[in-house]
């Protein structure tokens, strides 16, 4: 027998090590370092989910193009996490998602067509004000709403019908790179990780918080506003991996479907989320979970650990001639 087989047939024995270990083991190993005096102040990089609408899908140009990604009849994820990926590294994460989509050609929408979304919202009710909150449509409440939303091609104007509503409100766009994710500014964006990261510092130069920071809003203001395409977003997926307590494990979205997140945790207490297909990489939803550590007055101080603040779904897209149209 050769080494190489001794050294298989003892690894064999082993058990592979699984999230919730390496989980409990990179708490244990901050408290450890938490107790020790620190050397120089390190600043923490904050993932903030500013709003919860995730999409992100190759898409069509010339064509009507809609994905629909669907639950069993029992409300179970139809998407199982394959095999080979690992769910302790979100870097490794990134590298798989530039793989599969570097064989993809990347193509937009023209200038007078529309983005298609369709989200499902919820809410948790804790923290709905306190008075009867009426049905919105289908039978829902408040705290669990389906908007459909329309982004046209050249960034200058956007739309929204809520559930149960047959008024579409318009509004304009603006120039402002920092309040940007249609299909035209996503198309300016560099695809190479660096220049992309130079690109975004560059364009978030005016909002007033740290640089790291202000690109990490901004990243994930694209990946949940906008809708990326396959090259785009893994290079987003590659900077994001490269930021500060960044991780990714398992989980279910509001759909019920297995995806993989990519999560980090505020200042607050907060875990943000935003949930991948493990199968082609475009994004699933996104969630705001409460762990626990905010004092009062937070909202957040007396809800339970584990609470569910707000999660959204993306349940179809496409590419639509005017705002209104449905794929």
């Amino acid at each position: 027998m050769n080494d190489l087989d001794m050294v298989r047939d003892l690894r064999s024995e082993v058990r592979q090590s699984e999230a919730n270990d390496l989980h409990r083991a990179r708490r244990r190993m901050l408290a450890a370092v938490a107790s020790e005096p620190p050397v120089r102040p390190v600043r923490r990089m904050v993932l903030r989910v500013a709003a919860m609408g995730v999409l992100g899908v190759t898409i069509m140009t010339g064509v009507t193009v809609v994905q629909s990604l669907g639950t069993d009849d029992r409300g179970k994820g139809i998407t199982s996490a394959p095999a080979w990926l690992p769910v302790a590294n979100a870097e490794t994460l990134a590298k798989h998602a530039t793989a599969a989509a570097a064989g993809q050609t990347d193509v937009y929408p023209r200038a007078d067509q529309w983005v298609y979304v369709k989200r499902d919202f919820y809410t948790s009710p804790k923290l709905m004000p306190k008075v009867v909150v009426p049905p919105v449509g289908g039978g829902r409440t408040g705290s669990r709403y389906t908007a459909e939303m329309w982004t046209r091609g050249d960034g200058k104007e956007r739309a929204r019908r809520n559930e149960g509503s047959k008024t579409i409100e318009r509004r304009q766009g603006g120039e402002d790179p920092r309040l940007r994710f249609d299909p035209a500014y996503l198309r300016s964006l560099p695809l190479e990780p660096s220049a992309l990261l130079e690109r975004l510092k560059k364009d978030t130069s005016a909002i007033p918080l740290p640089e790291a920071r202000a690109v990490s809003v901004q990243i994930l203001s694209i990946l949940q506003e906008g809708v990326p395409a396959a090259r785009l977003r893994a290079a987003l997926y590659t900077v994001l991996s490269q930021l500060d307590d960044v991780g990714v494990e398992k989980v279910r979205d509001l759909l019920g479907r297995q995806g993989v997140a990519i999560y980090t945790h505020d200042d607050e207490g907060i875990r943000q989320e935003v949930i991948i297909d493990p199968n082609t990489f475009v994004l699933l939803g996104a969630r705001r979970i409460y762990v626990g550590g905010a004092k009062s007055p937070s909202p957040y101080s007396k809800l339970p650990e584990g609470e569910v603040i707000t999660s959204v779904a993306q349940v179809s897209v496409g590419i639509v001639d005017d705002a209104g149209d449905v794929p």
